[in-house]
Order: C-alpha cells, then structure tokens, then sequence
C-alpha cells in the first residue's frame, strides 16, 4: 500500500448508504459494476444534504460523527465536498429571505413548480428560487439586495441561460451595477417585514411598456432629426410600476418576457408584456442578441482597461480603492455594507423613458397626393395630371362629356 501512497486520490472519501460502502471517484461505476447508474443518480438527488445517505468516513472516525456530503463534477472531474449548514445563510440578510419567500408563494398560487436553493448538476451554481412555468420554461429568481460587479452578474447570466434558464434579478438600490447588465426589477428598499407582508409590493423599475409616437403629434422636435417633424412613429418605453406578485406570475406563465434593446450607444434590459412586444416587431423594431452585446461591452471593457493601463503605466500605478476585509464587515448589517459599497455611485435606473430615435419601427410617411389647379374651360377630372380636354362647367367643377357626372 505504501509504494503506492504516491498515486492515491487526494480527493475526500466518501461512504454512500445507498450501497453501504465507500465510493471510489476514480472510477467510472464508483466501485460498484452491479449499481449502474449510481453517479448520475446521486448527482441529480435534490433532496436536502442530510437526506442524501452520502457522509464522510475519516470525520465520522475520529469525531463519532457524521458529516454529510455532496457530490458534483467539475470541469471533468469528480468531487465530493462537506456540507455546512450554516455557510449558505451564514452572510444572507433577513430581507433577501423574504424576497425568496415571497417569490415561492406568488410562483406557487399560481400553480407552478418551485425549487428553492437548485443546485446544478456540476455544483458551480446555485439558483435561490427555481420555477418551472408555462411550457416547461425554467426562471431564476435572484434577489441580489448586496453588491454585485457587473462583471459577476453578466457572467452569472450568461452560466444560467447556457443552461436553459432565464434570470429575473431583483435590487433595491437605484445604484445598483446589475442595472442594464441583466434583465433585472427593482423595488423599494424595505425592512423583511414589509416584504414578507401580503400587502401590495409595487415594483418601480425593470418593466415598461410602448407607445408608439407620431412624430407630428410629439411636443418636442424629431428625435432622429432633432427638428421639425419626419411624420413617422418612434418607439417610447416607458416605466410601467407592476405589482410584485403579478409580475412574478406573469413572467412564469410567459406573459412578461425579457427585451434587450440598443438605443443610440446604450443597452438597456427589461420586462415588457408579451403582447408590447409583438407590437413592437410588427412595426418592424429589431431587439439585441444578449450574447453578442454582452461580447461588446466586454470587448469595450477590455478596451478601456488596455488604454487605461498605457496612459498610467509610465507614471506608475493608479491608486485602487482599499478592499473591504473581514474586519469592516465584522459587526456591520448587510444592508449598511451594501450602502457603503454603493455610496457615491451614479443612479443607472433614472425613471425616464427610452426613446428608439432611428424610427426603424415607423410606417412610411403618407405622401399626399397631386392636386391639379382648376382653369375654366379645361377638365380637371383625373389623380394627378388632369384630363385637359374641353370641358363644361357642373355644379362639381369643369368636366368633359366623359368625365362629367
């Protein structure tokens, strides 16, 4: 055994109740031919940890205890880890846990499947609430109320939706850098009481819907001209404030859909009626890939990040922000260090409408037609050019024998 103490898996030991022995991770049927099978069964197992059957040996040796596992694959290898009960709750405020419990009984009253805390198969990510809505469409209902890079939530964004599931993040904070980066809902920050309450919780942010405005009707000049009139129709999206958990039910039966719009050099995200958005397509408006505007704005971020590095690189490096350690956090409440992250920064959620200036969404303009000059003697019948011959006159004008009434 010793000459081989060399090669043996540096991986946790694991003992499965399921077969009563010890799983060997190295091989492709753990050690048990006669259980074919067994990995993708405990992979996929979503029960909680505890009731899995799968702890860890040398802790259950030496304490007398047990300590559940779970298992998961990354990257092609795989994995079992201990579980702590208290690390995932360990950092949550009170106030991300009411959002989640709100989010279950709106989803539920409805009649959909919820799954709190999803864990994917791989392990790498976990969802907070999991709901299963009208045609098998699977939504993620994020309620990211601490502070977030933009960076982490386009990436988490974009891990969920290779996976099938579209996002809804949810803020409290106008400030917030997940704005406009994800399909995202934002309401007022308000104590876990409050959003625990039954009472109505009115969303301020994230939803809109369109009007479409005749160029000719609209107080201020062309948009796209930026005088006059062009006489077509822009697209105008507008704050729509929603219910909370009617907007948690609409989304879930497909009602409420995600659009990602450019307007000029901006990209915005939100929630519209399904219904704006057939409109919206109908008078030819165009939406943004998420992939390919999320490869633009990193390869801009890249960009600014390389101009920034040449123009400080010869007079040294820029003074960075002083990172929050533990010790800041330590008797700090999670909505005070969110604040503290936030204080300073610019409000990206604004309140006003998003105007679509290039009209792409606008019927052709009404051409009016030729109206010919009335001469006596002459007849004036005819669209455009008249008819010219020798007319007489009628109650109704000038008219030859035949055009006359």
């Amino acid at each position: 055994m010793d000459d081989f103490e060399g090669e043996t898996s540096k991986r946790n030991p694991v003992f499965c109740t399921l077969v009563n022995a010890t799983l060997d991770l190295d091989r492709d049927d753990l050690g048990h031919p006669d259980r074919p099978g067994l990995w993708d069964r405990l992979v996929r197992d979503r029960r909680p940890v505890h009731r899995r059957g799968l702890y860890c040996p040398d802790c259950r040796t030496v304490r007398g205890a047990r300590a559940w596992m779970y298992v998961f694959e990354r990257q092609g290898l795989r994995i079992a880890a201990h579980h702590n009960p208290h690390r995932h709750g360990s950092g949550e405020s009170d106030e991300c846990k009411a959002y989640r419990e709100r989010y279950v009984r709106a989803a539920e009253s409805a009649g959909h499947a919820v799954e709190v805390g999803a864990l994917h198969a791989d392990g790498r990510r976990r969802t907070d609430v999991l709901v299963t809505g009208a045609g098998g469409q699977r939504y993620g209902f994020e309620p990211q109320l601490s502070y977030l890079s933009a960076a982490s939530a386009r990436a988490r964004d974009a891990a969920a939706r290779a996976d099938g599931i579209t996002e809804v993040w949810h803020t409290v904070d106008a400030r917030s850098p997940l704005i406009d980066v994800v399909h995202w809902t934002r309401t007022d920050d308000l104590p876990a009481a409050a959003v625990r309450d039954d009472r109505d919780l009115l969303v301020r942010g994230g939803v809109r819907e369109l009007t479409l405005e005749l160029c000719d009707r609209m107080p201020g000049p062309c948009p796209s001209r930026r005088l006059g009139s062009c006489g077509r129709r822009h697209a105008r999206w507008a704050p729509r404030p929603r219910q909370f958990d009617d907007l948690v039910r609409d989304i879930a039966a497909g009602e409420c859909v995600p659009l990602t719009l450019r307007a000029g050099r901006g990209l915005h995200r939100f929630w519209a009626s399904a219904g704006d958005r057939a409109a919206f397509f109908d008078s030819g408006g165009t939406l943004a890939v998420d992939a390919d505007a999320d490869a633009d704005v990193d390869g801009r971020s890249e960009a600014r990040a390389a101009a920034a590095h040449r123009t400080t690189g010869a007079v040294g490096a820029r003074s960075r922000p002083r990172r929050e350690t533990r010790c800041d956090r330590a008797g700090t409440d999670p909505a005070e260090r969110r604040r503290r992250r936030l204080a300073g920064l610019p409000a990206r959620d604004s309140g006003e409408a998003i105007w679509l200036p290039e009209a792409a969404a606008a019927p052709a303009r009404i051409v009016r037609p030729e109206i010919a000059p009335v001469r006596p003697g002459v007849c004036s019948a005819g669209h455009g050019p008249s008819c010219g011959a020798g007319a007489r006159l009628y109650p109704g004008g000038w008219f030859c024998d035949e055009h006359r009434p």
